[in-house]
C-alpha cells in the first residue's frame, strides 16, 4: 500500500546552480554527487560525512507517509483517492555513533503524491481485495557546504496489484500486501536526482486496532528489499520500515501521536563488495502529534513527525497533510 496499508498507504531534471565554469570534470562531478546526497537526506533518510545509508541517501518508501491511514482501508467497491502534501527540512547531519557531523547542510523539500486506491467486489481468501498506483512529484532545494541545488520532477512510481484486508473482529483489522516500487522517475547520475535508478520489492502486513469512540492503535511492518543500480553497480542494503500511529477517537475527531522507525539490515554493496567505510546501515526514529476530522464524505488528518533519532543520516522533521476521499 502505499506504501502502508491504507488509502494508501506510505517517496529529475535538475539545474544545479553551482560554480561549474571553474569546477574542472571531476571536481564537478563530486559537487553533483554531494548535492545528491543531500537532496537524498532530504527524501527519506540521508547522508552521513563521506558515507551515507542507501544509495545517495534515498530510501524508496517515505517513511511516516502512512500516518493514521494504517490498516485503513474502505469497506466498499469503488476508487479512492489518498492525496497527499509534505513538507520536509533536513539541516544536520549523523555519523556511525550517532553524533552530529561538522558537515555545513540544510535541504527543504515539497511533496505532492496521488494515491489510488481500486477496491474490487471479491474476496479471496476470505479478504477483501484491493490495488494501488502511487504517483510522487517533489520540489527540492539543497546547499551542501556552500553548493547549491534544486530540482523538481516525478520520483519512482509505486503500484500495489494486491492488497489483502480481513476483519477478524469489528474492531480488529489484518492487511498484508506487496508494494513494487519502479526503476521509473527522473533518474539521472551522477546529477543530483529525486528518484533510483533501481527497483525495489516491499511486503508489509499491518493491523489496527479501532474503537469508533475510543482507543485507535496501528502499526505496519514492511521490509524494503532493493535490487541493484545498473548505472552505477550499487545496491542499497535491505531495511526494515515500522509505522505506527496511537489515538482516541470522539465524534469526527481522532487525537494522536504517528511515527516511523527505519534500520537498515543489511550493508550496502559497491561493486559486489561492501561499501565503505563500514556498509553504511542507516537508522532513524520519527514521532509527533497528529489530528483527524471527519467530514464525512472527505477525511483529513494533519500531522507533524519530527526527526528524534538518526545515524548514518539525518533529522528530518516533516509536516503531512492527507485528504482521502472516493472518486466513485
Amino acid at each position: 500500500m502505499t506504501r502502508a496499508t491504507t488509502f494508501r498507504p506510505t517517496s529529475c531534471a535538475t539545474s544545479l546552480p553551482t560554480r561549474r565554469s571553474s569546477l574542472r570534470p571531476k571536481r564537478r562531478a563530486a559537487v553533483w554527487r554531494a548535492a545528491g546526497a543531500a537532496l537524498g537526506a532530504a527524501l527519506s533518510l540521508g547522508l552521513t560525512g563521506g558515507a551515507m545509508a542507501f544509495e545517495r541517501g534515498i530510501v524508496p518508501f517515505p517513511a511516516g507517509a502512512a500516518g493514521t491511514n494504517i490498516a485503513r482501508l474502505p469497506p466498499v467497491p469503488g476508487l479512492f483517492v489518498l492525496q497527499q502534501f509534505s513538507y520536509a527540512e533536513a539541516q544536520d547531519l549523523y555519523g556511525d555513533d550517532g553524533k552530529k557531523l561538522p558537515v555545513p547542510f540544510h535541504t527543504t523539500v515539497t511533496a505532492a503524491t496521488t494515491r489510488l486506491l481500486a477496491s474490487y467486489p471479491v474476496k479471496p481468501f476470505g479478504a477483501q481485495l484491493y490495488s494501488q498506483l502511487v504517483l510522487p512529484v517533489t520540489s527540492l532545494k539543497s546547499n551542501v557546504a556552500g553548493v547549491t541545488a534544486t530540482q523538481t520532477a516525478l520520483t519512482n512510481v509505486t503500484l500495489t496489484p494486491a492488497i489483502l484486508k480481513w476483519t477478524a473482529t469489528d474492531r480488529l483489522t489484518v492487511v498484508a500486501a506487496l508494494d513494487l516500487t519502479l526503476e521509473s522517475g527522473a533518474y539521472r547520475t551522477p546529477r543530483p536526482s529525486v528518484a533510483f535508478g533501481y527497483a525495489s520489492a516491499q511486503p508489509l502486513v499491518a493491523l489496527r486496532y479501532s474503537d469508533p469512540q475510543g482507543l485507535d492503535l496501528a502499526i505496519s511492518n514492511r521490509l524494503a528489499i532493493n535490487g541493484r543500480n545498473g548505472d552505477t553497480d550499487y545496491r542499497s542494503g535491505s531495511a526494515y520500515i515500522g509505522e505506527f500511529a496511537a489515538g482516541w477517537n470522539t465524534g469526527p475527531w481522532k487525537l494522536g501521536v504517528v511515527g516511523a522507525y527505519v534500520n537498515q539490515y543489511t550493508d550496502d554493496k559497491s561493486h559486489g563488495a561492501v561499501a565503505p567505510p563500514n556498509g553504511n546501515r542507516g537508522r532513524s526514529l520519527a514521532v509527533g502529534p497528529s489530528v483527524v476530522y471527519d467530514f464525512g464524505k472527505v477525511n483529513l488528518n494533519v500531522n507533524y513527525q519530527p526527526g528524534v533519532y538518526a545515524v548514518n543520516t539525518s533529522k528530518i522533521d516533516r509536516v503531512w497533510v492527507n485528504l482521502a476521499f472516493r472518486l466513485y
